[in-house]
């Protein structure tokens, strides 16, 4: 009996509150973030997403899943100079690949073809309940506190952003920041005061456990960061600065052979996309972006003017390459003005609370690090500030246009998913700051160890969890009905597209080919679709040509009949097509049958 008792208190000796929470609400949180697609799937019996980039992922996904391969025939293209694709698609010769960073797709469809492509759609909210497990393990480390884990923990299982990003579960961004969490999480023991004291007495003392420990803990560490970066490599951008910044302060510590098993699981992790890139783009280091792969040659042949220079003593060489390099970076340019209004939409006005809490927050860090320094605490607000300023300056000077009314600014605008690692950068802070506050202000001059009965620590303890508490509800009411882009509208949104599109596939035959501007999404696989519209006679040629061997539809705003008699008589005539009306789908949209009259044998110019 003692031996049994003996193991029980072993077994319970880390049991915590908290981690009983944390362990809960991750639950609750997977199976909450779940239930949006579930109930597409239990009505309907197919997922139709909102976005392009989330319809691409989950085909190309299915795909990898079911085949091993990435990329999908589609032989029509061969007839319409690959033009036969949806948005986030790219059609070389016939072949369709994605336009998108691989990670996702190799990562999710691995997962499926092991436990079946139902899984697919619930793999983000699974992924990111164990990202909110990590993420309270990981700041509970950091900052020595049990509670600040905890109150972390709880804000970002109800933080707007994370839980929209893990409801639409085929974009990247969740899945990154999950990699990221996990990784940081191993680099914290990597840097072990405690593993690098005994590093250092490794070839004196022998092999010992602790080191064996932190080799392994330096070898995932890399491998997540390189899961994470093969799911968005061109997050980099800061993540690499970042890492040196963390690995300058941390030199000595770090030591020579566990940043090697470091490098040797980033390596790894990496190894599958270079492969896939090699076979759908040409390059282990191009993706489907072209304007990153144009970027990327930019700076190649920059570096090796800077080789060649050096050779040759050319000066102009090193300013060639910083101009390709600064160049490439802000490929649309470098607005500032522009950069500080997207911060205060999407960061000041939007989370306001989060950036007054994590700014006091940060400032009682840096008081305490004044008082008795701490470099972890120094590196985590070095941290913050660069990668704050990298990421507003670098994506705050694009204009993204996810909402069509550009004056409109939500939740799906692409800001806030970029902007995610900033978001979580300041959470621990207004945890801080929330902990810090509460007990200054209600335990004055409390010496000694808290008691359970004491009011001072009630009192605290209340204030803390009604903050929390006010924090939660109000964040899960901004991701439901804060904006057009609320939860509830966007499953609304997401019920009626998907009736009117089936209207669209149910008067058309399975072979047909539908030519949309924004509905490529729902009527995707189920109809072969391209992106256009009828107002270009170049793309009106190709429609011609496609219908020779399928029958071709458009589906958009309704024609007057006025409208639809200048596209017989003109536009379309010059082609040969003429377009007749099939069926009305609702009081705004209409699908037309687009028939080849007469043949052209070659483009038409404007």
């Amino acid at each position: 009996m003692s031996a049994i008792k003996e193991r029980i208190q072993k077994l319970t000796k880390h049991f915590t509150w908290s981690g009983v929470i944390v362990l809960t609400l991750a639950v609750f949180f997977a199976l909450a973030t779940s239930y949006y697609n579930y109930q597409q799937l239990a009505t309907s019996g197919q997922i139709k997403f909102n976005s392009p980039d989330e319809t691409a992922n989950y085909f190309f996904a299915q795909n990898f899943s079911q085949t091993g391969q990435i990329a999908a025939d589609e032989s029509l293209n061969l007839h319409a100079f690959d033009l036969v694709h949806p948005r986030s698609f790219r059609s070389d010769y016939g072949t369709l690949k994605p336009v998108s960073f691989l990670g996702i797709i190799l990562v999710f469809g691995e997962i499926a073809s092991w436990l079946g492509v139902w899984i697919l759609p619930f793999l983000t909210p699974i992924l990111a309940a164990l990202g909110i497990i990590f993420f309270y393990l990981l700041v509970k480390r950091l900052f020595s506190s049990e509670r600040v884990g905890l109150i972390a923990a709880v804000i970002l299982a109800t933080f707007p952003v994370y839980v929209y990003y893990s409801v639409r579960s085929f974009f990247h961004n969740v899945l990154f920041i999950v990699f990221l969490i996990i990784a940081f999480y191993f680099l914290s023991f990597f840097l072990d005061r405690k593993y690098a004291r005994q590093a250092r007495r490794f070839f004196q003392i022998g092999f010992k456990r602790p080191i064996f420990l932190g080799f392994i803990w330096s070898f995932l560490s890399g491998l997540f960061f390189g899961l994470a970066i093969m799911t968005r490599a061109s997050e980099l951008i800061w993540l690499g600065p970042l890492l040196f910044l963390i690995w300058l302060f941390n030199i000595r510590r770090a030591g020579v052979i566990k940043p090697l098993w470091f490098l040797s699981g980033l390596v790894l992790a990496l190894l599958p996309g270079f492969y896939y890139n090699q076979i759908l783009y040409g390059s282990p280091f191009y993706g489907g972006y072209g304007d990153m792969n144009r970027s990327l040659a930019d700076i190649s042949r920059a570096g090796q003017g800077l080789i060649n220079g050096a050779v040759s003593a050319n000066q102009g060489a090193v300013e060639k390459l910083v101009q390709a390099i600064v160049h490439n970076i802000f490929y649309f340019g470098f607005d500032f003005r522009l950069s500080l209004k997207m911060f205060y939409y999407y960061f000041a006005l939007m989370f306001s609370w989060l950036l007054f809490m994590g700014f006091w927050g940060g400032i009682l860090l840096l008081g305490d690090n004044l008082v008795r320094f701490k470099r972890r605490y120094l590196v985590y607000l070095l941290g913050l500030i660069l990668t704050t300023a990298i990421l507003v300056f670098y994506y705050g000077s694009w204009k993204f246009n996810d909402n069509p009314d550009p004056k409109s600014f939500t939740i799906g605008n692409s800001y806030t998913r970029y902007w995610l690692p900033i978001y979580l950068f300041f959470i621990p802070l207004a945890s801080l700051f929330i902990v810090r506050i509460s007990r200054l202000v209600l335990e004055p001059g409390k010496e000694g160890k808290y008691h359970l009965y004491r009011l001072p620590l009630f009192w605290s303890n209340a204030v803390q969890a009604v903050c929390v508490l006010a924090i939660a509800f109000y964040s899960l009411m901004f991701v439901s009905f804060g904006s057009e882009e609320g939860l509830f509208y966007l499953a609304a949104n997401n019920h009626n597209d998907k009736v009117t599109s089936a209207q669209v596939i149910a008067a058309t035959e399975p072979t047909a080919v539908i030519v949309t501007q924004y509905h490529d999404k729902y009527l995707f696989p189920e109809r072969k679709v391209v992106v256009g519209l009828l107002n270009d006679d170049n793309m009106n040629y190709y429609y011609a040509q496609l219908a020779k061997v399928a029958p071709v539809y458009y589906y958009n705003f309704s024609f007057a009949q006025k409208d639809l008699d200048y596209l017989n008589n003109t536009k379309l005539a010059k082609v040969g097509l003429s377009i007749s009306f099939a069926k009305k789908i609702d009081q705004n949209f209409s699908l037309y049958r687009l028939s080849l009259v007469r043949p052209l044998s070659k483009i038409v110019k404007e």
